[in-house]
């Protein structure tokens, strides 16, 4: 992004911001002085406020219309790549401009992917577990990635990312994707026609699709039940985009194997049968979050901020509904 200096508003701007963003405030507010904002903490409050702030700002809390027309900002500043928690629909009745920030954690998702693998594959959970036991045979032996085929469900930057990684560990890049990209192509990676191809075909299959009203519960049983029993299917996208009831149901009938970081509900119902399924690790929602990660992705939602004030639409989401 542009040096702060050069994006420096005429007027100072106010925000209100409704969550924590994964680093300290006093650098938060730091970075926002420097840029002319004023940030107003109201991650507990009861009531929004101050009123007609010219920015809200919020990671993934659900933000309602009814809230919106409370607080009545001019853009919602979205600390995050997903903006399902907004309500779009109340925003466009109510003349309110999104901001989300597109890049900021790509290579920390892509990573995590490759890791959630490497634990299901080599058991680590397990292993660790049991070496603090006092065991020390966990099983016959774990599974090599290099050589393995991987499907990669949308192949936008996090999945071309995750695709490379892959790559490097010697793995075969099959996948499906709305629209095709040479940069998947130039690793070697060949499209199939299907979903259902994808996951008929791979070792694993790793899912960067974003959510959206098309792909809600678009991976389902005729996916689900391509995979080979020693297949692993990794999601680090969108709790949604699986049907969560029976992706557990599989995992219990020991069909496949898998690494989620996200589910259908966050925080996970402590009864969901998710968390009891076998051959599968879990993290809470952490690919995005990492050190490096946060700290760009205040730098831009506080840039995105200054943006709309000057009328810049890079990083608006709300004209594309």
């Amino acid at each position: 992004p542009p040096p702060a200096s050069s994006l420096l508003p005429m007027s100072s701007l106010t925000a209100v911001v409704t969550q924590g963003l994964g680093v300290p405030k006093e650098v938060v507010e730091k970075l926002a002085k420097e840029r002319g904002i004023t940030v107003h903490w109201q991650e507990n409050a009861a009531e929004p406020g101050p009123a007609n702030p010219d920015a809200l700002i919020m990671v993934n809390k659900k933000t309602t219309g009814e809230f919106l027309s409370k607080l009545k900002p001019k853009m919602v500043a979205v600390a995050f790549t997903g903006y399902d928690a907004v309500d779009m629909k109340a925003c466009k009745e109510q003349k309110i401009a999104v901001y989300n920030v597109p890049a900021y954690s790509t290579d920390s998702v892509a990573e995590l992917a490759i890791g959630l693998t490497l634990a299901v594959y080599r058991e680590i959970p397990v292993a660790d577990k049991m070496i603090r036991e006092g065991k020390w045979v966990v099983s016959a032996g774990g599974t090599e990635l290099k050589g393995k085929t991987v499907g990669i469900l949308g192949t936008g930057s996090i999945g071309i990312a995750t695709a490379r990684l892959y790559k490097a560990f010697g793995c075969n890049l099959v996948g499906w994707s709305r629209s095709q990209r040479e940069g998947f192509k130039a690793l070697g990676g060949r499209y199939l026609p299907t979903k259902r191809d994808v996951f008929a075909a791979a070792d694993v299959v790793s899912l960067h699709v974003p959510v959206t009203a098309h792909t809600v519960g678009f991976v389902g049983e005729e996916e689900l039940s391509a995979l080979r029993p020693s297949a692993v299917l990794v999601n680090v996208g969108r709790g949604k985009l699986v049907k969560q009831d029976v992706l557990a149901k599989m995992l219990h009938a020991k069909m496949f194997r898998a690494g989620l970081d996200v589910f259908v509900d966050e925080p996970v119902d402590p009864k969901d049968p998710i968390l009891t399924a076998p051959n599968c690790v879990l993290t809470p929602h952490v690919a995005y979050k990492t050190t490096e990660a946060l700290a760009r992705r205040v730098t831009v939602t506080l840039d995105n901020i200054v943006s709309f004030s000057k009328g810049s639409a890079a990083n608006r989401v709300d004209t594309k509904h």
